[in-house]
């Protein structure tokens, strides 16, 4: 499984741009898509010409696309300061903790779990450049092994 991450500016312009051309680099360099043409299914992206699936997240200033040839949910947030209390009460999030980043691990896994649009059969969460959380999910069983690429 890959994930592909660049610096972006902290505008959704730039987010957007960003995460479409890490699309295009994996598509064309990564997994020698020839046309990396995309359609929308069930209001996710999805390459038209490949069985190559993906999932696209920003925060702060970070874009990344998480890639593999199985259906993937991914969530990238930026950790900072909140009420998370009062979030995770909100989202019905059980926190034994009661830590930042255990919220952050558990929003994350929601948000990656939605965007899967299926059932999670395997997942991991984990912070990422010492001020973000990820979470990727699969809709199958495995065990997920990302391979981190920074892109320019």
């Amino acid at each position: 499984m890959d994930l592909i991450y660049s610096i972006c500016e902290n505008s959704k312009n730039n987010q957007h741009e960003k995460s479409r051309f890490i699309i295009e680099y994996a598509a064309k360099n990564l997994y020698k898509i020839k046309n990396s043409e995309l359609e929308i299914i069930n209001n996710k992206p999805k390459f038209k010409y490949s069985d190559i699936e993906f999932s696209i997240s920003h925060s702060g200033c970070i874009a990344a696309v998480c890639f593999d040839s199985s259906i993937v949910g991914f969530d990238i947030e930026k950790i900072k300061k909140r009420d998370y209390i009062a979030i995770a009460k909100r989202m019905n999030f059980q926190l034994k903790e009661n830590t930042i980043e255990e919220f952050y691990k558990k929003w994350t896994l929601y948000e990656a779990s939605y965007k899967l649009q299926g059932k999670v059969q395997s997942f991991i969460s984990q912070v990422f450049s010492d001020d973000y959380m990820i979470s990727v999910v699969s809709n199958k069983k495995q065990d997920i092994n990302l391979n981190i690429i920074f892109l320019k």
